[in-house]
């Protein structure tokens, strides 16, 4: 318990050490707030002239005028939505959706009933053809949840990848467990959201920075010929260091992912977080998950894929005797999903297998979990986060395994 506390304290005092928890501190908190700052928000003042809000001003005023459209998406809201929708049309001419439906009437009648408007669109819309609201009947809606099921097999037939009957008969079993009817609750956007991906991207990258210097300039320094000569060398010593970064790395990646999401979520309200996933992105998204649970999912994966990570940069670092060549290799990793995602197109077992395939711009988990991807293994079809998820503990603990073996049999030389 001595050695660890002591090397817990040689972290934290090291110049690097203090840089990387600084800015895992301060970092996730500023990506929070600028999330916040790319809302606008336009109306008419009782002159006649437009005002623009930015930032959390747009979000309360949004907030206040959509407040009468938050509740669950029943059969009968989504009726009246269509009604109202096409009465506003008739009467002015105008689509209520376009840029040029006056902003005052906008802001009263037709923000309220947006989300339902466009989860219409999005369940009655084809790849080749938006659904006309203006003429659709009413009673079309009367089997919307129905319909809802029908566009997430038609949303994979129409897709190569995804036309395996394995893979559509496990995302059905899946939409099955969706909570019905979905509940809407304006405020938060898909742009936050991003944020909190970019937010344990960053982190994950500084646990790599904290991490995989360690053992390798110990080799270069010769501090390790020291060390080994020691009563606690080789096995006991690497456990302790191991032990002493993943704590490390734990504590700042879940205080500054709290912060990040406890900002958030002052600024957008605690109440848009009853907002069903599927109201926010497509209708026919798979997780179960309001956008609370949601958070808190992409927090514990993102926790996951760090510790899997730091795992993986200490392995390498235990191999290789150049610090600059165990930081640049481990930082490779972490990018390379990205890379491989954009040039791959898509979600791939080799993709799967890296520590890092849950972090990343278009290749994340949040990506994962509402869009529709699925790996095929034989006649098996596997949910892709479940996939990045349990890869990650798999190999969280297959690299410290490693790490102890490679550091246990390192032969000092002079």
């Amino acid at each position: 318990m001595r050695l660890y506390a002591q090397e817990i304290k040689r972290i934290l005092k090291s110049t690097r050490g203090k840089v990387v928890i600084l800015l895992a501190l301060i970092v996730p908190i500023l990506m929070a707030l600028l999330a916040s700052e790319f809302n606008d928000a336009n109306y008419l003042d009782t002159n006649g002239d437009i005002v623009s809000l930015h930032g959390r001003s747009a979000i309360l005023f949004i907030k206040e005028n959509s407040a009468e459209g938050n509740g669950k998406v029943t059969v009968d809201r989504l009726k009246d939505a269509l009604l109202k929708y096409q009465s506003l049309y008739e009467e002015y001419g105008i689509d209520p959706l376009g840029n040029e439906y006056p902003l005052d009437l906008y802001w009263k009648e037709v923000q309220p009933i947006r989300p339902l408007l466009r989860m219409i669109t999005q369940t009655y819309s084809t790849q080749k053809e938006n659904i006309d609201l203006r003429n659709m009947s009413v009673d079309t809606l009367d089997s919307f949840y129905e319909d809802v099921k029908d566009r997430l097999i038609y949303a994979m037939e129409s897709d190569q990848e995804l036309q395996y009957p394995a893979i559509i008969s496990k995302a059905q079993q899946m939409f099955q467990k969706v909570n019905i009817p979905f509940y809407v609750s304006h405020g938060y956007t898909r742009d936050a959201f991003d944020y909190i991906e970019f937010a344990i991207l960053f982190l994950v990258i500084l646990s790599v920075i904290l991490a995989a210097p360690v053992f390798s300039e110990r080799y270069s320094s010769g501090e390790d010929s020291v060390l080994r000569c020691t009563l606690f060398g080789r096995g006991q010593l690497v456990r302790i260091t191991v032990l002493a970064e993943l704590t490390i790395v734990t504590v700042m990646y879940f205080i500054g992912i709290g912060s990040h999401l406890l900002i958030s979520d002052m600024m957008f309200g605690t109440d848009t977080l009853k907002e069903s996933a599927q109201v926010l992105y497509t209708v026919y998204s798979l997780p179960n998950m309001n956008l609370l649970e949601l958070q808190i999912v992409l927090a514990l994966a993102g926790w996951l894929c760090c510790m899997a990570v730091t795992a993986m940069s200490l392995c390498i670092s235990a191999l290789l005797t150049e610090s600059s060549t165990s930081m640049t290799l481990s930082l490779l990793i972490v990018i390379l999903p990205t890379l491989l995602y954009s040039i791959s197109g898509g979600a791939n077992w080799l993709l799967a297998l890296l520590p890092s395939a849950s972090v990343g711009l278009s290749n994340n988990m949040l990506m994962s979990l509402v869009d529709l991807r699925f790996l095929i293994l034989g006649d098996k079809a596997f949910w892709y986060p479940a996939i990045l998820v349990c890869n990650a503990i798999v190999e969280f603990f297959l690299f410290v395994g490693i790490t102890h073996l490679a550091y246990s049999r390192h032969q000092v030389t002079k």
